[in-house]
């Protein structure tokens, strides 16, 4: 039975957007795709093919992330941004480990147990361990502190069975129109690659999509764009905002049209009173799949071209629009719950703005019941 909501997942859209990207930073700088948590909620497997086409790199969070990639059949580098600590089990790190290097990902590493515990993996899969070492360089969340990373980087490069790629740290502030936080975090860094030996065969990188787009000194050796890549603008502060386009298309079908009377209120807590006899539609999408209830009574959706508005609360399943706009819509008729189109106001962006939250949450949210579906 056909699901009651599709996603339409753009790969032209993704192919367009890291094009983009690729002539905003340049030739020099390798391009690493963030393709954690499922393409960011859009669906890994269906734009494992265009991501590929054209980034030089993949990134995700976890372990499991990893190995789908390879059983995916990817065969780019993939770079795990959780730190080798996150993989222990019963048996500590290194079996988890094990299994990772011999599938050729690259880990991060934060601390000297985790090298040592890599060190002891690589051993156990009679492999090499390909490494990078993360900095934290002002965020306060993953990394080695700069006064303790030369020590591990030397360590690192002197460690049997380990060898070093990679150095890198992540912008806390980039997305603002205030770069000076991005740029103080960006010296720190280049200072500790500095005192930890240099450049030299040592892969450098900082910067996601914001940085990459607005911080042209922070984009080093390798960019880590992520919510560009899905077609959705970093931030509203942005000094350039490239013409991205947004992968994601969700629609449902009005499940039920009937009048209402004047004076009649409607949803959870009866939060909304139509003031006059007022036409309204049942659409089965709620919070449950990743549509915010923070969207009660202030939405809109599209229905034969026209925005219809959200009235009362967003149920778990279920929300109602008012179909005064469309008097002659009908039960199956096509609703555009998120727009594709960036300048719609029921797009992702416009959308989050709605929430006060941000693009990346409400495309990871996308449950489970929408039916993703690749589209050119």
């Amino acid at each position: 039975m056909e699901s009651h909501l599709t996603a339409e997942i753009s790969a032209s859209a993704v192919r367009h957007n890291l094009a983009l990207l690729r002539e905003r930073v340049g030739p020099a700088t390798r391009l690493c795709a963030v393709v954690k948590a499922d393409a960011y909620g859009l669906g890994l497997p269906l734009l494992l093919e265009a991501i590929c086409q054209q980034a030089d790199a993949l990134a995700v969070a976890t372990a499991a992330e990893a190995i789908q990639l390879r059983e995916l059949g990817c065969e780019k580098p993939v770079l795990m941004l959780f730190s080798a600590g996150a993989c222990a089990d019963g048996d500590g790190p290194a079996s988890g480990l094990a299994e990772l290097i011999r599938r050729r990902v690259t880990l991060t590493v934060v601390a000297p147990e985790e090298l040592a515990a890599v060190a002891k993996a690589a051993r156990r899969a009679g492999a090499e361990a390909v490494v990078h070492v993360k900095v934290d360089t002002g965020m306060g969340r993953g990394g080695v502190l700069p006064e303790d990373a030369p020590a591990l980087v030397d360590r690192a490069r002197r460690e049997a069975g380990v060898r070093l790629e990679g150095l890198y740290t992540h912008f806390a502030s980039a997305d603002e129109a205030d770069k000076s936080s991005a740029r103080r975090q960006l010296a720190r860094f280049l200072d500790v690659a500095e005192r930890a030996g240099g450049r030299e065969r040592l892969t450098l990188h900082a910067a996601n999509s914001a940085a990459a787009i607005d911080l042209p000194e922070g984009r080093l050796d390798m960019v880590r764009p992520g919510i560009a890549v899905y077609g959705c603008q970093p931030s509203d502060q942005m000094h350039t905002k490239l013409p991205l386009r947004p992968a994601l298309r969700l629609t449902g079908r009005l499940m039920q049209r009937k009048l209402l009377p004047a004076g009649h209120k409607c949803g959870y807590g009866l939060t909304y009173t139509f003031p006059a006899e007022t036409p309204i539609g049942l659409v089965p999408v709620g919070y449950a799949d990743g549509y915010p209830r923070d969207l009660s009574n202030r939405s809109v959706m599209r229905i034969r071209g026209r925005d219809v508005p959200v009235r009362g609360r967003v149920s778990m399943d279920q929300v109602i629009v008012e179909l005064t706009a469309v008097p002659d819509a009908a039960v199956g008729d096509e609703v555009e719950v998120i727009s594709n189109d960036p300048a719609a106001p029921h797009s992702v962006e416009a959308l989050a703005r709605l929430c006060g939250t941000i693009p990346y949450e409400l495309t990871c949210r996308l449950g489970a019941r929408a039916r993703r579906v690749l589209v050119d």
